[in-house]
């Protein structure tokens, strides 16, 4: 959590006025983006609080935040209203947040350990004929063989066909296409091989860590 102050320069005894959750998206909302006229009114009830502390004004926003009732931690934004406030009345009462390309990958590392568990299916497969007669057999059900056709012309052999190209690692810079953050850009890339880890930067979910082998990303 990084915590702000204001210090009036009156002196007046009043009580402190707190403002929580200043981050975009948040507040401002991210339905006003769009619209002049609602991000105008949010700017405006920011300011009204703000002007109700005549003593000392504290505003807050949290680096992480669980977003939609739950679900994972997403990397936040500070808003653009704590842009918009006189550098000179301001105080930094938290720690130094990192300047914007530096990482803070500590929250991911759950992450990652948990998406390469839902990756890695240990149960049993079926994947011949005698198997999959075995699973209706251990079922109480017949799964008879299919009879070949009368007098059925010999099987074409196939030609062998060429192993596909390697995939194109992801490299810092890259554009790629994750099936649930959407398009992002690699910040940065870590190992080689099976075992190589990319940094991607999502603009609506922030920095993902991910798994190259099991992350199921397109490149562009």
């Amino acid at each position: 959590m990084n915590l702000l102050t204001l210090h009036n320069a009156k002196g007046l005894e009043f009580p402190i006025v707190f403002l929580a959750g200043l981050e975009e998206g948040l507040f401002p909302h991210s339905r006003s983006f769009n619209s002049e006229a609602m991000l105008e009114e949010e700017r405006r009830l920011c300011y009204v609080g703000m002007t109700r502390a005549e003593k000392r004004l504290i505003l807050t926003w949290a680096r992480y935040r669980r977003r939609f009732g739950g679900g994972e931690q997403e990397r936040s934004i500070p808003s653009r209203f704590l842009g918009e406030v006189p550098p000179n009345l301001m105080v930094s009462l938290g720690g130094d947040d990192r300047a914007a390309g530096q990482l803070d990958l500590t929250a991911e590392r759950y992450e990652v350990r948990e998406s390469v568990k839902k990756n890695l299916f240990t149960g049993k497969t079926y994947n011949s004929l005698e198997n999959i007669s075995q699973f209706f057999t251990e079922r109480g059900m017949q799964f008879p063989a299919k009879p070949p056709l009368p007098n059925a012309p010999p099987a074409r052999r196939s030609l062998p066909q060429p192993p596909p190209p390697p995939k194109k690692p992801a490299r810092t810079g890259m554009t790629v296409e994750h099936p649930k953050y959407g398009t992002g850009t690699v910040v940065r890339r870590e190992g080689e091989g099976d075992d190589a880890k990319i940094t991607v930067s999502f603009p609506r979910y922030g920095l993902k860590k991910l798994v190259e082998k099991y992350a199921g990303l397109k490149k562009s």
